[in-house]
């Protein structure tokens, strides 16, 4: 059991206070993270920056907000009145049983400590205590401590996400769309009354993981007509002869970046992949950056990378048992 200090304690673990902690989470997330950070997550921590200076009034708000929705929820480490170690657990929906783990952050000089094991088995006790039935969260593949730490905290994978980027002008691959029609399918735009077969082809396609931190639930959007859509086609259907739908593919704005969210059925073939990719990037706004999320299906890399985009980040996904195993 882990044992933690009074809220107000100036060393060693303690629940996060809004009041007087949100200004050093940021100033330790932007040294923990500052080569992974975007423009999007330059801007959350300059918004935290600025509500630090009224966390009186976050704090009275949060009397209002069931467990696990404060605005820092999650525990801090701290070392001569200074926040050394951060981590945030909350609800991952609201009414879901799964609760996040994110921001798990320790200061250079403070780490191999343990620290960031206290954090996350505070984390794990607290979401339990509230009713969680599982806690999830994401980690790079790339990050070996980390993912000894959490497997050692009964965490399994559930998936993966691979993160793409292609640059401004990035080549479309060596041929069009209309060059690579396949006899006995054909890729073509997504019909608005199509929207429930869409969505339930692609919890089928989609792995646990993307399922959890990268739902695709914006294809009403994509599917808006005339005037509301600025620009082209937003979904893109690969179908077979015979009726079945072997893919899709979905434009949709993350961060302020064009996204593509390819997903294939299992049956798809490498060259109907990169033809449902490169039909979809027939649409793509001119001259910008492009994103992508893919589960890591090799039929869909190849996809990417034939078209022009290179990995930019991948991620695991894992879960943890709170309902049945025993906290460690």
């Amino acid at each position: 059991m882990v044992i933690t200090a009074r809220r107000g304690a100036d060393r060693g673990l303690r629940p996060a206070d809004v009041r007087r902690d949100l200004g050093g989470i940021a100033d330790l997330l932007a040294e923990a993270f500052a080569g992974e950070l975007d423009e999007a997550g330059w801007r959350i921590l300059r918004e935290m920056r600025f509500w630090a200076r009224l966390g009186w009034l976050l704090r009275v708000l949060e009397w209002f907000l069931p467990p696990g929705e404060a605005f820092a929820p999650g525990y801090v480490w701290v070392e001569d009145g200074r926040i050394v170690g951060y981590t945030m657990v909350r609800r991952l929906r609201p009414g879901s049983g799964d609760w996040l783990i994110a921001n798990v952050a320790v200061a250079e000089g403070f780490r191999g400590r343990g620290i960031g094991r206290a954090l996350v088995s505070a984390c794990l006790e607290y979401a339990r205590a509230s009713g969680a039935r599982r806690a999830v969260l994401q980690v790079r593949a790339d990050n070996t401590p980390a993912l000894r730490l959490y497997r050692s905290l009964g965490f399994q994978e559930i998936g993966r996400i691979q993160l793409w980027r292609r640059e401004a002008g990035g080549h479309a691959g060596q041929l069009g769309a209309a060059a690579l029609e396949i006899p006995g399918c054909r890729v073509r735009p997504a019909r608005a009354a199509e929207l429930s077969p869409l969505m339930a082809h692609v919890a089928a396609w989609e792995n646990p993981a993307m399922r959890l931190f990268e739902p695709l639930d914006l294809l009403p959007a994509a599917l808006v007509l005339g005037p509301l859509r600025p620009r082209g086609r937003g979904l893109w259907v690969l179908e077979a002869e015979d009726g079945r739908m072997l893919g899709l593919a979905a434009w949709t704005r993350r961060e302020g970046r064009w996204t593509l969210r390819p997903f294939v059925d299992a049956s798809a073939t490498p060259l109907q992949a990169r033809w449902l990719v490169t039909s979809a990037l027939q649409e793509a706004p001119p001259g910008v950056p492009l994103g992508a999320l893919t589960g890591g299906e090799p039929v869909l890399s190849a996809a990417m990378l034939a078209v022009g985009f290179r990995p930019a980040r991948t991620l695991i996904g894992m879960g943890c048992d709170l309902s049945a195993a025993s906290l460690r």
